[in-house]
């Protein structure tokens, strides 16, 4: 499976040669049976690959793998300004799932929870991959968020729901928003409604007090940008006019941007097996939801 996602003989001599070679067939195979898209299998797989040099140089055996140590391999990589999982880390939920389903990993102990607190996140855990299907990224966000949330409320002490107040759901978002910039300060809203959806269907809390976690606010002054006319169109394509390579990939995207309405990365995760020629339609997938989009190949596109 590993040559469907790569090509380049150099990657797929090292992901083949690396300590995970196997592992990486199957993980690719379960993945798409999953409905993941082609982008994010590579990913995936390009973290794990990392995860397992990372192992092999410092003599761990895939038995010994658990939260512990992924976590100590997590610390030691770098963020990104915006707090996302680095790279790296992506796709091991998925790798250590795999080894949990072939019986190559211990029992799961070490998740016994330590505070009271424990027990919701390992449930709301489970809530986010079973019942609502979420991205691992977006899982290991609201958990995030999640567990602050908690210590917030309650600290170490005991978590007691009933007493849960309107003002301090409010009063965490409020706070956590105002440390962040751009879109990350919506995170912290859509995390904690997220988790007060979980507590509802547990039945813990009353429907509604999800609520009382306020949408950021919408600066008075942003407006949706003004969408190009048909003449800016025209005049950003005849910069790229030319026969060059450069030429032909610019008006390539420029065309499939204007012409299609696709979005930046739905243009830049763009394959030769997205695009059917004969029935004149292109495929765009989706990496969030895992759904697709047919489209039709206009005659000005093909030619572009």
């Amino acid at each position: 499976m590993i040559e469907t996602y790569f090509s380049r003989t150099p990657t797929l001599t090292r992901l083949r040669g690396g300590p995970l070679g196997t592992d990486l067939d199957e993980l690719a195979k379960t993945l798409h049976q999953q409905g993941y898209a082609q982008d994010s299998i590579r990913r995936y797989m390009r973290g794990c690959d990392h995860f397992g040099q990372w192992l092999f140089q410092h003599g761990y055996a895939i038995a010994e793998v658990n939260q512990t140590l992924v976590k100590r391999y997590i610390s030691g990589l770098r963020r990104s300004p915006a707090g996302h999982l680095p790279q790296a880390a992506e796709g091991l939920s998925h790798l250590i799932k795999l080894w949990r389903q072939q019986e190559r990993l211990p029992e799961h102990r070490e998740d016994s929870p330590r505070t009271e607190a424990g027990p919701w996140l390992l449930r709301y855990a489970q809530y986010l991959d079973q019942v609502c299907g979420t991205a691992a990224s977006t899982q290991s966000h609201y958990l995030r968020m999640a567990r602050r949330f908690l210590a917030a409320c309650f600290g170490p002490g005991p978590v007691a729901w009933r007493s849960l107040q309107a003002s301090q759901i409010a009063a965490f978002v409020q706070h956590e928003a105002a440390t962040k910039h751009g879109g990350g300060r919506k995170l912290p809203s859509t995390a904690v409604r997220s988790f007060l959806r979980f507590l509802v269907f547990s039945g813990e809390i009353a429907a509604g007090l999800e609520a009382a976690a306020p949408t950021p606010r919408q600066w008075t002054h942003d407006v949706i940008p003004q969408r190009l006319t048909s003449e800016e169109v025209e005049r950003a394509l005849a910069h790229y006019s030319g026969e060059t390579a450069t030429d032909l990939r610019n008006r390539a995207i420029l065309m499939v941007l204007s012409r299609l309405g696709c979005r930046a990365h739905e243009v830049v995760s763009l394959c030769l097996e997205a695009i059917n020629w004969h029935e004149g339609r292109i495929v765009i997938h989706s990496s969030k939801t895992h759904h697709q989009r047919v489209l039709p190949l206009s005659q000005d596109v093909g030619c572009a």
